[in-house]
């Protein structure tokens, strides 16, 4: 008997829905389509709409790193039979901001000592692709930037191309903006702003640039800082590139019909879904 699949209510790690038998929506046939787009793309979203584990799911199918492990992950998926020549091209850079506003320090502290780790790991992964010694000299460059500095001049002395992902892109400047107030906001992202500041730097370094967030507010203050990137919120192309639609909820409620017992059918349960929306819907616009 086939093992249910698992709801991965909260996992936001696609190596980890993949592996271990937990239900997946497939979204990998906008691979293809996002490569045809420019090189550099905003993704806005809601919360809890999929947007990091449809990083994830980037992640591993770019990374070189892990392109041996392409059939176990992506075999029984769309994109399995339908491989890029881009797949597992790419030596990656992932960046998850909301994790990089804690800790004791100040608000460029706590940025830099996150981001600084980010890099630290990366230097340990990638190694075998430069030389030994790369993760070591890594650790001993003293700020985010500098990291980056390094990274830039070796990747590109050895022709390794890097992808940069951004997970919640706005998520440090929002609790900024609410907790601290616009003063503060605007000193980070005008100007100066160290966090303008490392926006610049990713400007001709990484040859993709994918970042998503919920608000397009902080990539407006950015913009001339950041000004390669293309905003691919609006586009129909994509609206149903994260979140689910009808279909894939239908499908996934007809999945666990055939392996749990259900006490309504998979029509009387999509009606009650949309009674539901009906309602939320009706009482925002009351």
């Amino acid at each position: 008997m086939e093992n249910i699949k698992e709801i991965p209510y909260g996992i936001a790690n696609f190596v980890e829905v993949a592996e271990q038998n937990m239900y997946y929506v497939d979204k990998t046939m906008y691979l293809p389509l996002l490569e045809k787009q420019p090189r550099n793309l905003f993704f806005i979203r809601p919360r809890r709409f999929g947007k990091s584990i449809f990083l994830s799911m980037l992640r591993a199918y770019y990374d070189i790193a892990q392109k041996e492990k392409f059939q176990k992950r992506f075999g029984n998926l769309w994109i399995g039979s339908r491989p890029t020549p881009l797949q597992g091209k790419f030596q990656v850079v992932y960046l998850d901001f909301s994790r990089a506003s804690g800790g004791s320090g100040s608000l460029e502290e706590n940025f830099n000592n996150y981001c600084g780790m980010v890099m630290d790991l990366f230097g340990k992964v990638y190694e075998p692709y430069y030389f030994p010694g790369f993760a070591q000299k890594m650790e001993e460059q003293p700020d985010f930037v500098s990291k980056l500095n390094y990274l830039n001049l070796h990747a590109a002395e050895s022709g390794m191309k890097l992808y940069l992902i951004i997970d919640e892109y706005d998520n440090f400047t929002n609790i900024v903006l609410n907790e601290q107030g616009k003063d503060i906001y605007h000193a980070l992202t005008h100007a100066s702003g160290f966090y303008r500041e490392i926006f610049k730097k990713f400007k001709g370094m990484f040859e993709r640039i994918f970042m998503t967030g919920v608000s397009p507010v902080t990539l407006d203050d950015l913009t001339s800082g950041f000004n390669i990137g293309t905003n691919y919120t609006l586009n129909p192309q994509f609206n149903e590139m994260t979140g689910f639609t009808e279909k894939d909820v239908r499908d996934m409620l007809e999945y666990y019909s055939t392996t749990c017992p259900f006490n309504h059918s998979v029509d009387e349960l999509i009606e009650l879904i949309a009674f539901l929306l009906r309602n939320a819907d009706h009482q925002r616009n009351a």
